[in-house]
């Protein structure tokens, strides 16, 4: 169990983190030709680029290309001139104010995360239907001022993580779609003004990793029950007056972190019930001193118990 614990840990530490920042060695800010054939990661982000830099097409083994806030740039040019397109797994495409992604994307076959942050008049439709056929396990949309996120999101079937955050998505539809996704595991909706978790959040039961800080709940659905594969859930800083007995029935849960809420009361049901939780973060809660010591001894047994 201790294994499995620190495991989990390590694994939670690096999604909570820019899952497309992966380990391809070091980054390199600009094409040095003595570097052509080592570079695999370019970050050539926020340069004022009107074109890329000489010696770009040269490059043999780029893997992640993050070109973020460059908004002069043709895309498609670009694109085109990425010589081993095969190699490319992570592309970066965040504030460049984009309202369609050029077609020889697709020339990207392996691509595994693509991040398109803060592109709010981006078509997400057509981008849905462009990278379909990629294997595409990751996908950032935050700060796309999102509502909904419609039926096409179902062909991303390679689909693992999806975040979410920083958007206004309260749609019962966006759940109903999520939940179609049957390779999705993390799921971000951070700060989406959520007042309301609908039922429908039950629907997608592949989750194992489940972040919904910043919002407004009071409540879990009773559906919630139904994620019977989450082991990590983070819903800190919302309204909870007190801690959700659905927790309870939720058989793989390991952590969990509901910080910075206004609980003032935990039900004995957590000290009387088989429950699977093993670590919980309480912090900046509402508990007294007397129920802060109570629960302490009832959770002593957690790896982390934090009031």
């Amino acid at each position: 169990m201790i294994k499995q614990f620190f495991f989990l840990v390590i694994l939670v530490l690096f999604q909570g983190c820019k899952t497309y920042k992966r380990s391809f060695g070091i980054t390199h800010t600009n094409v040095l030709q003595n570097n052509v054939c080592k570079t695999y990661r370019l970050d050539l982000s926020n340069q004022n680029l009107n074109e890329v830099p000489k010696g770009f097409y040269e490059l043999q083994a780029l893997k992640m290309l993050n070109i973020s806030g460059n908004k002069k740039l043709n895309l498609e040019t670009v694109f085109q001139q990425i010589q081993r397109p095969e190699k490319l797994e992570v592309l970066i495409l965040d504030s460049l104010d984009i309202k369609e992604l050029p077609k020889n994307i697709q020339r990207f076959v392996n691509l595994k995360h693509l991040s398109l942050n803060n592109n709010p008049l981006l078509d997400l439709q057509k981008t849905f239907e462009l990278v379909k056929f990629l294997p595409i396990s990751f996908l950032n949309l935050q700060h796309n001022n999102l509502t909904t996120i419609t039926t096409q999101i179902t062909k991303l079937s390679s689909l693992k993580a999806i975040n979410l955050s920083h958007n206004q998505i309260t749609s019962v539809e966006t759940y109903q779609n999520l939940g179609k996704l049957s390779s999705l595991k993390s799921l971000w909706l951070n700060y989406n003004q959520l007042q309301n978790l609908p039922n429908e959040i039950g629907e997608i039961n592949s989750l194992k990793n489940l972040y919904l800080e910043h919002n407004f709940l009071k409540l879990l659905p009773k559906t919630i029950k139904k994620l019977l594969k989450l082991n990590v859930f983070h819903v800190g800083h919302n309204n909870f007056d007190r801690l959700p007995t659905q927790l309870i029935h939720m058989p793989k849960l390991i952590l969990l972190h509901i910080n910075n809420c206004k609980i003032k009361t935990i039900s004995n049901d957590f000290a009387t019930s088989k429950i699977s939780i093993k670590g919980i973060v309480l912090n900046n809660n509402q508990l007294s001193s007397r129920e802060q010591e109570k629960w302490k001894k009832e959770f002593s047994a957690f790896f982390i118990a934090s009031f």
